[in-house]
């Protein structure tokens, strides 16, 4: 068979799937709509109902556009499509705080250059067929860690002149930072021209059990086809204070069924401060198809509203708010925000039980003489003493005093990597500054004292998520001598 007639004849075949006029259309009608978009996401093997995080969560779970912490735009171009197809994204969403976050996108597919031959097989000209769907979306939390989404979506195609419409809906659920459950329908309700749209339901489970590890697994069924599940994960590591990486891997399809095979898919990302670059490799699961490369930018502009989980992390304990209205506060173990691994916990605990004062030295030792407050830090951009830290110091300077062998701490102010240098390190200085003065005004010796500020240079976690943002907006209190 020639190429001409083979390229011919396969895009004969895709204009059949994609102009949705068959006595198949009510499974068929508008596949580009489930083709995924996402660098990231496809690599990992299109399981993303639980875990997505960027500006695409508008396609895979509209709910999980509430997560998103900043002004983000998704980019896609997709490259090596059998039969000269294409299928290009761009989405951005925009979280306004009290409000919800709202989301743009618009999804191109099509074929170009389909021949057109006369009886004698002369090719007497071309066309092309593109179709597109522009969605407007809206997330807002429900409290208790869920989070409900809807998307409205206008759909055009123009070798028919055909219209449409269609909503999806999704539910996100994180009762664990760790722990994410995600269902979404796409097309619960919709038609395009004279056919309904074809549903497809998804129900995701994302498991994050190591640090920068990430596993999700969706079961998938679309109208009248048998159900599928997809698997994938991800590593996600710091290359340095500025620099992330990532590698991914999942299978589509991992239960074959009549109308797809498995599909394997890989990808890897950097991320910057304000952007990011990934690409993956996807094996379709329809096998003549073959294999397609997906390139994503993903940009990253303004910080909004803070999120957290319903129940806080599963590596940390519970925090426990009749405990600070104890008349005896600084005594108490008020701090339940500990992170498991962090070296200064059992001087934290030291700190705020000071009837146990008798281990001190030892203790201080064994943290290498660095004692942090996890949990009880800044918000972003301020160097305001909440109520809740100044309990903490008030056993602080309480133990301090009663401590004479120590004769002098550095207290040392951190930031996140939000925000320039120029901005970061005067504030990290105002931060020691603000927590040296508050201990001088509670009877600490100022001699017995120096504040330091360190800007972004010293995280503790991973400035990629929210919660390490803040564990890095912190103070440390360095016994020098």
């Amino acid at each position: 068979m020639s190429s001409r007639i083979r390229n011919t004849a396969l895009g004969l075949c895709m204009l059949m799937l994609f102009s949705a006029s068959a006595a198949f259309a009510q499974n068929y009608a508008d596949p580009y709509l489930r083709m995924g978009v996402g660098a990231r996401a496809m690599a990992m093997g299109t399981a993303q109902t639980a875990v997505a995080n960027d500006a695409t969560a508008a396609y895979w779970n509209p709910a999980a556009m509430h997560w998103l912490h900043k002004f983000e735009v998704s980019l896609m171009y997709t490259g090596g499509l059998e039969a000269d197809r294409n299928h290009n994204y761009i989405g951005a969403s925009l979280c306004a705080e009290r409000i919800g976050t709202f989301g743009l996108s618009w999804l191109n597919s099509g074929i170009t250059g389909i021949g057109q031959y006369d009886p004698s097989g002369n090719k007497t000209g071309s066309f092309d067929v593109s179709n597109n769907a522009f969605q407007l979306s809206y997330a807002r939390g429900l409290g208790s860690g869920f989070s409900l989404g809807l998307s409205a979506k206008y759909l055009q195609e123009d070798l028919a002149d055909n219209t449409g419409w269609g909503v999806d809906a999704g539910l996100l659920f994180i009762p664990y930072d760790e722990i994410m459950i995600g269902f979404m329908m796409r097309d619960a309700a919709g038609e395009h021209g004279k056919d309904d749209l074809p549903y497809e339901a998804r129900l995701g489970l994302g498991v994050k059990p190591w640090k920068g590890v990430t596993l999700t697994s969706d079961l998938q069924g679309i109208e009248g086809e048998q159900a599928t599940l997809d698997v994938g994960g991800a590593y996600d590591f710091e290359v340095s204070d500025k620099v992330s990486f990532y590698l991914a891997a999942g299978v589509n399809d991992l239960v074959e069924t009549d109308q797809a095979s498995r599909g394997m898919t890989a990808g890897f990302g950097f991320g910057f401060k304000n952007f990011g670059i990934q690409y993956a490799y996807v094996e379709e699961p329809q096998e003549f198809l073959n294999e397609n490369h997906r390139l994503s930018v993903n940009f990253y502009f303004r910080e909004c509203n803070t999120l957290k989980s319903a129940m806080g992390s599963l590596k940390r304990e519970r925090h426990e708010e009749a405990m600070i209205a104890k008349a005896d506060g600084p005594k108490e173990f008020i701090h339940r925000y500990i992170f498991e691994g962090n070296p200064s916990l059992k001087l934290s605990l030291e700190l705020l039980r000071p009837e146990v004062k008798d281990s001190i030295e030892s203790v201080w030792m064994e943290t290498g003489g660095v004692v942090s407050f996890p949990g009880i830090n800044f918000a972003t951009g301020s160097a305001e003493i909440t109520d809740e830290f100044a309990r903490v110091l008030d056993g602080a300077a309480k133990l301090i005093n009663e401590h004479p062998e120590i004769q002098l701490l550095e207290v040392q102010g951190h930031t996140d990597n939000t925000g320039s240098d120029a901005i970061n390190n005067p504030l990290s200085q105002a931060r020691a500054d603000a927590v040296r003065n508050y201990l001088i005004s509670r009877g600490v010796d100022p001699s017995r004292l120096v504040a330091k500020g360190y800007g972004s240079t010293k995280p503790v976690a991973s400035n990629a998520s929210e919660q390490g943002r803040y564990q890095n907006r912190r103070i440390d209190l360095v016994r020098v001598r």
